[in-house]
């Protein structure tokens, strides 16, 4: 007959989830844990992080980088990316630091970080119980009586890592949130985050594909909100990019969504106009599809002129006006594109939002609404920045949790 009673179980076999029943069974070999997993498999969702390389922390984290309503400054301040650095050595795993910060294991395999938790879960003979989906959890006494499809379990406690709705492929229902707001908590408004934005531009789908060094700022109508640096990825409905992923979290609180995409941010307006009038010269008798020949990919001049002028891409580039060379030089330095809300959880990494933050406390990840009941991981309303941010907490607050239970 199958063992049902443990001292601690952990919903989600993700990050947070290893993490915490691994720290947990460290500071205490005697106590029965389960890692309750409605996957076939274990950690599915590590596998697919940082295109499968699995940035896993960054050495400048910090509170900046986070969002939503649960104050990682306490967390942050305890545990460091050196520390979780130190944590998986302890693991065998070997990590290299990259000159932005970003840190990866040295295989550059997010199998690896994978296969060493499991090995860990192994040896402390912790169980994993795949294909087994919670429904509800119930407290009774001092007893939680956890409800699944693969039967009923009982523990002394309870671990809530049971991420979000991100990734639906490698398993994000937000099913988990379900049970944690029947147990009393209320959860804050889900988005998808780090995502591309789909948006609103009449040549979108003659730029699929295309990629572009710029800086991209997000507007609320006239005001801007934040800016960022790297390449922007053209989709045929979509703004994608690292760069661009990063203005996501801050999407929904945005009434007015557009983004403004700036092609030549080392160059001040007076010394693009100038290049212009330069090219305009050099170019003079050229068609007009030539005019940014050895500046942008073809594709992004040719939807640049179409935007300025209606002259044909036959005429020859010494037509161009003093006017319409302003409305380039403009257009080059903030090129508007309208965004529509993200609402597809399929192409997100994270999920913004979750339990709220100020329901669970911030040293131990306790519920303050539920005794013995812990939250950690993505499930919490916290979102980071791309660059391992996620991970990092994912992680240090399962590594903590354990370490509480």
């Amino acid at each position: 007959m199958k063992n049902t009673n443990y001292d601690i179980i952990t919903v989600g076999a993700g990050a947070a989830g290893l993490a915490a029943a691994i720290s947990a069974k460290r500071n205490n070999r005697d106590l029965k844990i389960a890692i309750l997993e409605a996957q076939s498999k274990a950690g599915k969702k590590i596998l697919v992080t940082g295109n499968g390389r699995c940035n896993l922390t960054n050495t400048n984290v910090s509170k900046e980088f986070y969002h939503g309503s649960f104050d990682v400054s306490k967390i942050l301040n305890r545990f460091s990316a050196e520390k979780l650095i130190n944590f998986f050595s302890t693991l065998g795993l070997v990590c290299d630091t990259e000159t932005n910060g970003l840190v990866y294991p040295h295989s550059r395999q997010a199998s690896a970080v994978l296969d060493v938790l499991l090995m860990e879960i192994k040896r402390l003979k912790i169980e994993i119980i795949c294909d087994c989906k919670v429904e509800l959890i119930r407290k009774k006494g001092e007893f939680f009586n956890i409800k699944t499809s693969n039967g009923e379990y009982t523990a002394k406690k309870a671990v809530m890592s049971c991420g979000g709705k991100a990734f639906p492929a490698a398993g994000g229902t937000g099913l988990g949130l379900d049970v944690i707001k029947n147990l009393g908590h209320k959860i804050t408004p889900l988005f998808p985050a780090l995502c591309p934005i789909q948006v609103k531009n009449d040549f979108m789908k003659s730029l699929k594909g295309i990629r572009a060094k710029a800086e991209v700022t997000l507007y609320d109508g006239e005001k801007a909100i934040k800016s960022e640096i790297g390449e922007v990825q053209f989709t045929d409905n979509a703004l994608s990019g690292i760069c661009v992923f990063n203005l996501t979290t801050l999407l929904p609180k945005t009434k007015n969504p557009i983004i403004s995409v700036n092609l030549t941010k080392d160059y001040s307006y007076i010394e693009l106009l100038n290049l212009l009038y330069d090219r305009k010269k050099l170019f003079a008798n050229e068609p007009l599809e030539e005019f940014f020949t050895g500046l942008f990919h073809k594709k992004i001049g040719t939807a640049l002129i179409k935007s300025i002028t209606n002259k044909a891409l036959t005429e020859s580039c010494k037509k161009l006006s003093d006017k319409e060379l302003k409305s380039l030089a403009n257009l080059i330095q903030n090129w508007k594109f309208e965004c529509k809300q993200c609402k597809d959880f399929s192409k997100a990494q994270v999920m913004l939002g979750g339990v709220n933050g100020n329901e669970v406390n911030g040293y131990t990840f306790e519920s303050k609404v539920v005794k013995n009941l812990y939250i950690c991981g993505e499930a919490l309303d916290v979102c980071g920045d791309c660059g391992g941010f996620n991970l990092h907490f994912a992680f240090a607050s399962g590594i903590i949790t354990g370490e509480n239970l």
